[in-house]
């Protein structure tokens, strides 16, 4: 065998694996680029909504963070007359995780704000979470890779590609010919302050098909008091106000040992959590489909304390007296 056989060996070798590897990537890239989206339930595209609010009220204002609890749990519109303030809801969906929603919001935080944190369970024992809750968001609002950490963006954007050309196999196939689209979630679903609606004029699921909260040890991360603290210091910066408030929960769903240790854990970092955590527990019918959803009459109910409990501490300046919740 001569020399110069022998030398362009490896060269052929690497043309052919580049060629091997370019199919795959050229079909996942014609799937990004054309492909239907990942999922025809569009709930995670009010992201999009979220962050044009956000990004257009003026300061001071009101960012409420938190998941779905908050998302289904408050009526921002009767908290803006409470606070004399705009309001807009950036709850969604708590298996974001907590650092997702930190980083989402730190860069739009302006003069005065007032932050309230309305965190279910998990935020605090796993604040970074990575599922595939990420691709569906991304897929709907690519801004949303911003929020997510670097390491975890090239595997987000694979998975749009995989599965916008999973969605385009059921396209072609029929799978999605009978699908109904999901009445409560939608991405229309939400109103303009951006708390959800679709589901205010609907009856409850029945007992037998209520969500449970599921609890995780450790009950508090070791990711939490970082996150925690980062936040603060954005908030303080533009002399804000940073408050922590307990999520609405089912009486069935209840844990004591778990709330305490949510009140312990913010103390450690130097916070308190607003109100009381028996204010926060609900009978289980005044829950929508899971036991952080409200119904309307829990809404309100929520509402009416969450007010309260605002217009009571020294931290937030309220229209109205904590007697005279409008």
């Amino acid at each position: 065998m001569s020399s110069s056989t022998s030398s362009s060996e490896p060269l052929r070798l690497l043309i052919r694996v580049l060629l091997f590897c370019s199919i795959p990537i050229t079909i996942l890239g014609a799937a990004y680029r054309w492909g239907p989206h990942a999922s025809r339930i569009d709930y995670m595209g009010a992201v999009a909504m979220k962050h044009a609010r956000l990004d257009a009220l003026p300061s001071p204002k009101v960012i409420i963070i938190g998941g779905s609890n908050a998302a289904f749990g408050i009526d921002s519109e009767r908290l803006e007359k409470a606070l004399c303030m705009p309001v807009v809801n950036m709850s969604i969906h708590a298996s974001l995780g907590f650092r997702f929603m930190v980083e989402e919001v730190k860069g739009s935080i302006g003069r005065g704000d007032l932050v309230i944190v309305a965190l279910e369970h998990s935020c605090y024992s796993k604040s970074t979470k990575d599922n595939d809750l990420h691709i569906l968001t991304a897929d709907r609002y690519l801004g949303a890779l911003h929020y997510m950490p670097w390491y975890q963006r090239p595997k987000v954007v694979v998975g749009i590609a995989v599965m916008r050309m999973q969605g385009r196999w059921k396209e072609l196939s029929g799978a999605w010919k009978d699908d109904s689209l999901d009445p409560v979630y939608r991405a229309n679903g939400f109103n303009a302050q951006g708390d959800v609606i679709s589901h205010l004029d609907r009856p409850p699921r029945e007992a037998s098909r209520q969500q449970a909260v599921d609890f995780f040890e450790p009950y508090i991360g070791e990711e939490f008091d970082p996150l925690v603290r980062a936040l603060a210091v954005e908030v303080n910066t533009h002399g804000g106000e940073l408050v922590f408030t307990w999520p609405s929960i089912a009486k069935s769903s209840f844990r004591s040992t778990f709330h305490q240790a949510m009140r312990d854990g913010l103390r450690e970092s130097g916070f308190e959590i607003i109100g009381r955590t028996e204010d926060y527990v609900y009978p289980d019918t005044l829950f929508y489909d899971t036991h952080y959803h409200l119904n309307a009459k829990g809404r309100q109910v929520r509402t009416t304390q969450l007010i309260r409990d605002l217009c009571a501490s020294a931290q937030v300046h309220c229209c109205v007296g904590p007697g005279s919740v409008p």
